[in-house]
């Protein structure tokens, strides 16, 4: 491989197959309405939810359950994710992944009591918790770090999304760009480990603010990068948008394989390459219909990165050097 891949990378910590369950805390976001609106354009409260743990896929709302409720589901998602890796992918080891919105917008006090449940469920070799940046204090970062052992790490998933802030806002982020340097910050030296996930728009960036992006990853010395493509799901202001306007910038695949080499280029050698596009089921896609299967994509990846002699961080020197 011609980057950092995320299984390679457990492969060579764990020596074991490592799969993520996902887990929905019944959390809820402080960028959205109490009704469930608005919030990013892009979202429709379900894409962040794994694909096992979803009851239905169009018109998913989060419950607004009591903390006892919300605790007692964890351990039936528990037991379903576990079930599903181990059948699925015969998984030796696994992560507890709090994955649908924002798992960090509850009081300290009430985030270690679903955290310290979900972890006495199983013995899991990573949590990984991913939130906002608006939402990482210094005591959220501190509770996070309890959790860590000889045989625990402990992960942050933090949403960037674009490196411009004029953009920011037009998504409707609810944070700017220093937000997010500053949690990432503060997940650091907590000795927490950081993923950050970002989106590519083309209607809204272009190359500089890639390389602003680029430039963000490599400073703050995150851990993980996750590249997301925009596209357009059902039940959001994006799709409102979209059918009003009548037009919308997708990136081609081309495009799309051109940008991922750009961007894994100028990474830092280091840097796990966790994801490298959006994975949206087409019942709840509106636009584009057609996506690229993933096994597809990473073959095509490494043709073009081989063909143009291409590997992650082989053109950090000339970007560091405003080149």
């Amino acid at each position: 491989m011609r980057w950092l891949t995320y299984s390679s990378y457990l492969d060579e910590k764990y020596g074991k197959k490592l799969y993520r369950v996902g887990v929905d805390g019944g959390f809820s976001c402080p960028n959205r309405d109490k009704d469930g609106s608005k919030g990013c354009i892009f979202c429709d409260g379900s894409g962040a939810v794994a694909v096992y743990q979803r009851t239905f896929e169009k018109g998913y709302e989060l419950k607004k359950e009591l903390l006892k409720a919300r605790i007692a589901g964890i351990e039936e998602q528990v037991k379903r994710g576990l079930s599903f890796i181990k059948r699925r992918y015969k998984a030796d080891e696994a992560a507890l992944y709090f994955q649908s919105y924002s798992n960090t917008y509850d009081s300290v006090e009430n985030l270690k009591k679903v955290y310290d449940y979900a972890l006495s469920l199983y013995d899991f070799r990573q949590l990984i918790v991913s939130t906002r940046p608006d939402l990482l204090s210094n005591e959220v970062c501190a509770l996070l770090k309890s959790y860590e052992t000889e045989n625990r790490d402990v992960w942050v998933e933090l949403g960037l999304q674009s490196a411009n802030d004029d953009t920011l806002k037009k998504i409707n982020r609810g944070h700017d760009v220093e937000c997010f340097i500053s949690a990432v910050k503060r997940a650091k030296a907590h000795g927490l480990h950081v993923t950050a996930h970002v989106l590519l728009m083309p209607s809204y960036d272009d190359l500089s603010s890639i390389d602003k992006l680029i430039k963000i990853i490599n400073d703050t010395n995150c851990d993980g990068i996750k590249i997301h493509n925009i596209h357009i799901t059902h039940n959001t202001e994006l799709e409102r948008r979209y059918l009003e306007e009548g037009c919308f910038a997708s990136i081609s695949y081309k495009r799309h394989i051109m940008l991922l080499s750009y961007i894994i280029s100028r990474l830092k050698s280091n840097i796990i390459i966790e994801r490298l596009m959006t994975e949206t089921p087409r019942a709840r896609l509106v636009y584009p219909i057609i996506y690229p299967d993933k096994r597809d994509l990473i073959e095509d990846l490494e043709v073009y990165m081989e063909e143009n002699n291409l590997f992650q961080g082989c053109l950090l020197p000339s970007l560091e050097n405003g080149v």
